[in-house]
């Protein structure tokens, strides 16, 4: 990793349960796998006025986001969960899922860097 460039991610919770690299590389690896995936789902079933689906996706996302030390995309994910959950705010939730969409693509791209290196 380039040392002017900042993390995006915190793997200190991840590293509570173990920081055995194998296990490292499988849990970020899932995280990649399914995160960029269920931003996606997020962000068509609120385009297309599927509340249910998209209150599912950022409740899911939002623990995920949490683990890996992504507080501002967690925190928008949390507002979408709650704003969808009280029928409330939908006016906020496309600027809430960009926050995500932003630092998650960012956390994933830096995941795939960092943990390709270790090999």
């Amino acid at each position: 990793m380039n040392d002017k460039e900042s993390l995006v991610y915190d793997l200190s919770i991840v590293k509570e349960a173990s920081d055995d690299i194998e296990y490292l590389k499988e849990i970020t690896g899932y995280f990649i796998d399914n995160s960029g995936a269920m931003l996606q789902v997020l962000e068509k079933a609120f385009q297309e006025s599927d509340y249910d689906t998209a209150q599912n996706a950022a409740h899911k996302l939002s623990s995920n986001f949490f683990m890996f030390g992504l507080d501002d995309g967690a925190k928008a994910l949390s507002r979408i969960d709650i704003n969808l959950t009280n029928k409330e705010y939908y006016q906020e939730i496309p600027e809430l899922i960009m926050i995500a969409k932003v630092q998650g693509e960012k956390a994933i791209a830096q995941l795939k860097r960092d943990f390709h290196e270790l090999g």
